[in-house]
């Protein structure tokens, strides 16, 4: 499993220090559609006193025949100004679903990610948990989510910082609301505390809105924010983005 994330993470080449999963799930598939999946990107080019470039890439398929989901995705995130990368994030994510029951399943994922700008070379992840549906409006358009996991963690940091491993406790909560057929917000918040040591904690909150342009265009608008207080000295604990782009679904 880990030599394929390698392999997917080559091909994308260096997200987020925590993985908004509930944004990445592709909701809107029906019984007879298995396979599904979607690519979106953005570029911008501005120019003061000196030319910023910022890309960014997404990848991503899902198969779902119930009880079971596989989700793949890969993520590219590239920020340079002058001769300097201001960032310079990818990472890759699998992950199996299996529904125990109506409103429950047990989730297990595997995850490759680096974050150059926060010293962080390579961070694996392994780990598996329950997902509750806590909340499914008649129509299933409404929608709350709750998830909580054991993660097993390994840091590979620059030098001379080395690395660490962790047991974590990982949770979250999501919301998806849709308005009519054109738009779709969805905000997920992660926690992710170390074992025993509550004050060593990731958290997370993003927020996606999708608004439809055509019947496979859609305009997406995102804002996130982390905080990892587990990053070394020099390292910045704390990131937001505010990201506009254009969705091609198949």
């Amino acid at each position: 499993m880990y030599l394929l994330l390698v392999m997917l993470l080559c091909y994308a080449s260096a997200h987020a220090q925590i993985v908004n999963i509930e944004e990445q799930r592709i909701t809107s598939t029906n019984d007879s559609t298995r396979w599904y999946g979607y690519l979106r990107g953005s570029a911008a080019l501005t120019k003061v006193k000196q030319q910023s470039l910022q890309l960014q890439g997404q990848s991503k398929i899902q198969f779902k025949k119930d009880p079971h989901l596989a989700l793949l995705l890969l993520n590219l995130n590239l920020l340079r100004a002058g001769n300097q990368d201001f960032a310079k994030r990818a990472f890759a994510h699998l992950r199996y679903n299996y529904e125990l029951a109506k409103t429950l399943n047990w989730e297990a994922y595997a995850q490759i990610q680096t974050s150059p700008i926060q010293l962080l070379d390579q961070r694996r992840l392994l780990g598996t948990g329950l997902r509750w549906r806590l909340l499914k409006s008649s129509n299933g358009r409404q929608r709350i989510y709750l998830g909580t996991a054991w993660l097993w963690e390994h840091n590979i940091f620059t030098e001379p910082y080395g690395q660490q491993f962790w047991n974590r406790s990982s949770n979250y909560i999501s919301t998806t609301l849709r308005f009519g057929k054109q738009a779709t917000l969805v905000g997920t918040a992660y926690w992710q505390p170390v074992w025993g040591r509550i004050t060593n904690y990731r958290l997370s909150t993003e927020w996606v809105l999708q608004v439809a342009i055509t019947k496979k265009l859609a305009l997406t608008i995102d804002f996130s924010y982390s905080r990892d207080n587990n990053l070394p000295p020099e390292a910045t604990p704390e990131t937001y983005a505010w990201r506009n782009g254009i969705t091609w679904q198949l």
